[in-house]
């Protein structure tokens, strides 16, 4: 019991020299912590113990989270590696895939910033009759800011062809 009373008193030492405020229940009036009824006394009126021990559990239990996800780290590394790596190999691969909706003989590869500038048409009919940028995405990724601003560009057709 002794040392419940000296953590307590510790505590409230601490929150009187550190100043800390809290709003007031009825009013929402701004209260030094160390001018309420808290501190009018040695120990922690019931209320308040309780919301200490409450406190203490919450915080317990959050440092048992990040701990947790501290040794997650790894595998959350390992397995976003993985799924990189499968994406850049998935995006080499995709033209030769069924379901992909261009001729392959058409596909030009890039691969930074896009994948792919598709010349539709030019393998079968020997003309091109459409231009595709694609690019090439799988789980949850998403477009790089460049590839962003390229869609843009091409979305308000600030496409231009030069001959040099």
């Amino acid at each position: 019991m002794d040392n419940k009373i000296t953590e307590i008193n510790k505590l409230i030492a601490f929150l009187q020299k550190n100043n800390f405020v809290t709003e007031c229940n009825n009013c929402g009036e701004a209260l030094k912590l160390k001018n309420t009824s808290l501190f009018a006394m040695d120990e922690f009126t019931p209320e308040a113990e309780e919301l200490y021990k409450q406190m203490k559990l919450e915080i317990a239990e959050r440092r048992k989270e990040l701990k947790e996800k501290e040794t997650k780290k790894p595998e959350q590394i390992e397995n976003t590696t993985k799924h990189v790596n499968l994406g850049f190999i998935f995006e080499r691969i995709a033209p030769t895939l069924p379901d992909f909706p261009f001729d392959k003989n058409d596909c030009r590869s890039m691969f930074d910033p896009i994948d792919y500038v598709i010349f539709n048409g030019l393998h079968k009919k020997g003309k091109v009759d459409k231009l595709f940028f694609v690019d090439i995405k799988s789980g949850e990724a998403r477009l790089s800011k460049t590839q962003k601003q390229i869609k843009e560009i091409v979305e308000n057709k600030k496409v231009s062809f030069k001959l040099y």
